[in-house]
């Protein structure tokens, strides 16, 4: 990690630790604050980030931009059903791997704060877009409708997986994962389901 990179995550980690610590809520969390704990100039540190809110939008982008890559990759590399299949899971594992350290702060934030709602809502339509093609092309056959639907209770399961996990240690987490990952398997069997 070269040291711009450094200092951007000593900024976000010490903003939610600040934000955790104190009790205080998102709106009595500064910058200034943050800079003053860091014994570092409020100039460097608005450098990276302008706001609260966007040291918390960053934290959301990046979880959602990596996986989204990860998503357009693996479709690209997949040759059939059952790489496409392995997608899935993979996904699942790659999100429960880079979830933030504070992620249920992050997950709180993003509820409230207006540039991580629309930030929300611009990866959730992306990630429909992407798990329907992943289970039209993994799990084929599926009459529209029936596509329609898993997509959706895919990407419902998806977010309250992120919701549930936000809260539990690594290793729970990889507990909860492999369930999540069996049943969503057995949902997508199912090309009449519906």
């Amino acid at each position: 990690m070269d040291r711009q990179t450094e200092k951007k995550v000593k900024i976000i980690n010490k903003t939610i630790d600040s934000m955790l610590k104190s009790g205080k809520g998102l709106s009595e969390v500064t910058l200034t604050d943050v800079a003053k704990e860091l014994s570092m100039p409020l100039s460097e540190l608005t450098h990276f980030f302008q706001s609260v809110e966007d040291v918390f939008l960053n934290e959301q982008r990046r979880v959602n931009l990596k996986l989204e890559k990860y998503i357009d990759l693996q479709l690209e590399k997949a040759k059939n059903a059952n790489e496409v299949k392995n997608i899935l899971d993979g996904l699942l594992r790659a999100f429960v791997d880079i979830l933030p350290k504070n992620s249920s702060a992050v997950l709180a934030a993003t509820f409230y704060l207006p540039l991580c709602l629309k930030e929300r809502k611009r990866a959730k339509e992306e990630y429909r877009k992407k798990l329907r093609k992943i289970i039209k092309k993994g799990w084929p056959g599926k009459v529209e409708h029936v596509l329609e639907r898993q997509t959706d209770l895919v990407l419902l399961s998806i977010y309250g997986f992120y919701d549930y996990c936000s809260g539990l240690t690594s290793k729970e987490r990889q507990v909860m994962l492999n369930d999540l990952s069996n049943m969503l398997n057995l949902h997508l069997q199912d090309r009449l389901f519906f």
